[in-house]
């Protein structure tokens, strides 16, 4: 191995997994490598050493050494260089402006445009507090080119010949119908409370799938030199991971346009292939197909009657969870040698197990599925939901359930091309009106890089914020957010079924789960149950006060 590749490959991991000294002979998993940041990892290969590694040979215990031999033996079969990726291949025979086939991690929210509910519940966004004197001149040209430079954002969906499918529409058809919608709420006695509920009514936004954009961008002047900027879009155009692309886009368009005014060309549209997270072999689904043979049964975690069609009117809890410092948890993760989500999901999976009374669990877990290169900086919906299924089996230490799950993250992550909608259909499900397909539960971990931003160049300070939706795609939804030593919980909750209250005790109990595992993770599995089972019973009679 060439001291080159070596050194390359050693700075590339120190910037993508943060790890400010790695191991070469150690796996990157047990050094903190989550699967986010392995996947980045692969389309940088891709990049900068012109190799094409699959997802799946890096989500086991691999290490630096072991990449740097096979980057050197692949550049030298490949005589230094790697074939075209598919999804540029693909991009390379569709024909300029003709209609592309729906992906099939698409086809499952088309077939939702017919529901209004179930379209505002996946409408996606983030919402931004800004300080300082935001030029919103400035935030419109903004706007304009991040549209031009992102095929996606002006994507038109319908049907031709019975088949759905997604059109790219020219710039110059759609520059005149984008805005950003401005309201000065800084005269309003409460000026965060009503962009709050003004947000609440942005979300419910149904939005006509053939006539772009299918998003909103929204400003609210909320005080002096203070403004909260939110945006909205429907989850076929695009995933959560685009928030990323688009803030970095936004920020470097709007200092260069603070700089130098009107850019005297646009940057070249990124391409864009839908189908590049959608290509699977038979393997991933014959895995799939195994894993499912039999349905799981639904978890009950709530005493109230379920609606006869299910409702997507949701709320949102945030809690910090005290005591529970990231550094602690890291310290148990190394102990076990398994990723911070394959510990964070574990632990949820047992809450789930301890409320429902069911040990068969299977909960959703997202899987970003941007491997390549060619769609790390793309707007467009790879994000793949995946349904993890683990048996809780009472005599098995804690510490081994966790591992289990971990092995089982990992190879649902190796088969994370297969779509879940796909799944859904092959296994035929009966069709439930009230409940999703396979699970009513999705899990989420995720690391905060982005707090809070302050740019010289522009004067601005930008923080991301929370703003309440009003809508939940799940019975219960949970996201842990690491950010810096803190360790934040959102739960996402469908208020048909539960109240914030009892969110809030689900949270707790999440907790306490978790300070039993850092006391003592040779505990049975068993005794975990009992243990979240008894402060739920003891909780009950202040719930019903």
């Amino acid at each position: 191995m060439s001291t080159d590749t070596a050194q390359r490959l050693a700075t590339l991991c120190k910037e993508i997994l943060r790890i400010d000294h790695v191991r070469p002979e150690a796996s990157l998993v047990l050094q903190g490598a989550s699967s986010m940041r392995l996947m980045q990892l692969v389309a940088r290969l891709y990049e900068d050493f012109d190799v094409i590694v699959d997802l799946s040979e890096v989500m086991g215990e691999v290490t630096l050494d072991w990449i740097a031999a096979m980057v050197e033996e692949r550049r030298a079969a490949d005589g230094g260089g790697a074939a075209p990726t598919p999804a540029l291949a693909e991009e390379a025979r569709r024909p300029a402006g003709g209609p592309v086939p729906l992906s099939e991690l698409q086809l499952a929210f088309w077939e939702m445009r017919r529901y209004a509910p179930a379209m505002a519940a996946y409408n996606e966004g983030v919402s931004h507090l800004v300080k300082g004197d935001l030029d919103l001149a400035v935030c419109k040209k903004v706007l304009v080119e991040l549209v031009a430079l992102q095929p996606a954002l002006r994507n038109a969906y319908l049907e031709v010949d019975g088949v759905p499918v997604q059109r790219e529409v020219p710039m110059a058809e759609i520059e005149s119908s984008l805005k950003l919608e401005v309201t000065d709420l800084s005269a309003h006695p409460d000026p965060m409370a009503e962009c709050a509920a003004q947000h609440r009514a942005m979300y419910a936004t149904r939005f006509d799938l053939s006539a772009p954009p299918c998003f909103r961008v929204a400003v609210w002047k909320v005080g002096e030199r203070r403004w909260v900027v939110s945006w909205v879009v429907y989850h076929i155009v695009t995933d959560w991971w685009a928030v990323d692309v688009l803030r970095r886009g936004a920020a470097k368009l709007y200092r260069a346009l603070m700089a130098a005014g009107v850019p005297e060309s646009r940057p070249s549209a990124v391409p864009q292939d839908p189908h590049a997270g959608t290509r699977f072999t038979a393997d991933d689904e014959a895995w799939w197909l195994a894993k499912f043979q039999t349905p799981p049964r639904p978890l009950t975690l709530s005493s109230r009657p379920r609606p006869l069609i299910k409702s997507y009117a949701g709320e949102m809890y945030l809690q910090e969870l005290q005591g529970i410092s990231a550094s602690r948890m890291e310290g148990l993760r190394e102990r076990l040698a398994v990723t911070m989500s394959s510990l964070t999901y574990a632990a949820f999976s047992l809450l789930l197990a301890a409320l429902s009374g069911e040990d068969d669990v299977t909960v959703g877990v997202p899987f970003l599925n941007r491997q390549h290169a060619d769609v790390q900086d793309t707007v467009g919906l790879f994000v793949n939901s995946l349904p993890v299924r683990m048996k809780a089996e009472h005599g098995v230490a804690a510490g081994d359930y966790i591992r289990a799950c971990h092995g089982e993250l990992l190879e649902a992550f190796r088969h994370g091309r297969y779509p879940s909608f796909r799944l859904m259909r092959q296994l035929k499900l009966p069709t439930r009106f009230n409940r999703a397909p396979l699970y009513d539960h999705l899990f989420s971990y995720y690391e905060n890089t982005v707090v809070d931003v302050v740019c010289d160049q522009t004067k601005l300070a930008v923080t991301e914020i929370e703003l309440p939706r009003g809508t939940s795609k799940y019975d219960l939804s949970l996201f842990v957010t690491r950010t810096g030593d803190r360790l934040d919980c959102k739960a996402e909750y469908t208020t048909a079924l539960f109240s914030q209250e009892e969110t809030a005790a689900f949270v707790s109990h999440y907790q306490a789960l978790l300070e039993r595992l850092l006391t003592d993770s040779s505990v049975t599995v068993g005794e975990l149950l009992a243990t979240v089972r008894a402060r739920v019973q003891h909780s009950l009679p202040q719930q019903r006060a």
